[in-house]
């Protein structure tokens, strides 16, 4: 698919500064930057890419859509991506850099990827997993006598038969629950056989695509328990749902964004200052307010009020299970297949 260019003038200035810092040296930009919609649309254009290009001078154009839509453009783009910069779940990410399309960044135009939790970047610079939203047991506070403290529990409290809700397998919320199955009851992540034997004895279970479903499926009461992300509950806890979220003693999933440098892009240069834009500190905090994430900088700050809707920050960021996803890439097909045919 061939993208429209503009092409945006800006003054020469030092490279790749923070918010605070000086603008980046660039002739002519052209970065178009993949996001998804509703809200986080909304946020991109309304706070992110202003202050981005108001720190750097370089003003790109928003491409909203799906993480799908994203992966598809690159692939089809051959030597020619649309993209210089890709976003989306780390274990998708895995799949393009696997094939070719991803190469890593060079740290020294990233400068606050120094202050990003080590887990959170890829060995190599081949990916910096930028934006994290904290998976953990979401329940109905008004239909469960006992609340989850553990994974465990989702197996061994009776309240929870036939009433938890799980992601399907199109979700990568999904392969995470699969993947932390068989970590907790196997011999590793990569435990599937394990993994699908343990999840088969929590059938019937409901599924949902989306996190929206996840939550629809809570305030229905066709689920009293489930994994989901923290922002979808601290959305319904704002609209007055009997709904609470906590985080299991063994640690936590996470859908972790990955941003990746594509090989093919145009602008290598834009596509460093923009990850590192969204790395700075303060921008960090502003996502937390906006989406419940937890910050991936060192140096944010969430204290007040939202510290206590966000535990997930700080020191407790290493609760935070991130899986190493190149073991899977081959085997994300038939995983796949063998979940929608025996999860039925």
């Amino acid at each position: 698919m061939r993208l429209t260019r503009r092409e945006f003038s800006v003054g020469a200035a030092a490279a790749f500064a923070a918010m605070a810092g000086t603008r980046m040296a660039a002739a002519q930009q052209s970065l178009v930057v993949p996001t998804y919609g509703g809200l986080w649309a909304k946020f991109w254009e309304a706070q992110l890419l202003p202050g981005f290009s108001a720190a750097t001078g370089i003003e790109p154009r928003l491409d909203v859509g799906l993480g799908k839509d994203f992966v598809a453009k690159i692939r089809a783009g051959g030597g020619s991506s649309p993209y210089s910069i890709f976003m989306g779940n780390e274990n998708i990410a895995a799949m393009l850099r696997a094939e070719g399309f991803f190469e890593p960044f060079d740290l020294a135009k990233v400068p606050n990827a120094q202050k990003v939790f080590p887990q959170f970047v890829n060995k190599d610079a081949a990916g910096i997993r930028a934006i994290v939203s904290p998976i953990g047991l979401a329940y109905r506070t008004d239909m469960v006598k006992t609340p989850p403290a553990s994974w465990r529990d989702l197996w061994e409290n009776p309240e929870f038969k036939g009433r938890i809700g799980l992601y399907q397998i199109g979700n990568t919320g999904a392969v995470l629950f699969l993947r932390l199955a068989a970590e907790l009851f196997g011999s590793s992540p990569d435990d599937f056989d394990t993994a699908f034997a343990k999840i088969k004895e929590l059938l019937p279970f409901t599924q949902a695509s989306w996190s929206g479903e996840v939550a629809t499926a809570l305030m229905r009461g066709d689920a009293v328990v489930a994994p989901v992300d923290w922002t979808e509950i601290m959305v319904l806890q704002d609209k007055g749902a009997p709904v609470a979220i906590v985080a299991p003693k063994e640690g936590v999933l996470a859908f972790e964004q990955s941003f990746n440098l594509v090989a093919t892009g145009a602008e290598k240069d834009a596509a460093h200052a923009y990850l590192n834009y969204v790395l700075d500190a303060k921008v960090q905090q502003d996502m937390a307010r906006a989406f419940f994430t937890s910050p991936t900088n060192s140096e944010s700050v969430v204290d007040g009020e939202l510290a206590k809707r966000i535990p997930i920050v700080g020191p407790r960021m290493s609760e935070i299970k991130s899986f190493n996803w190149d073991s899977y890439v081959d085997r994300s097909a038939e995983i796949a297949d063998r979940w929608n045919r025996e999860m039925a």
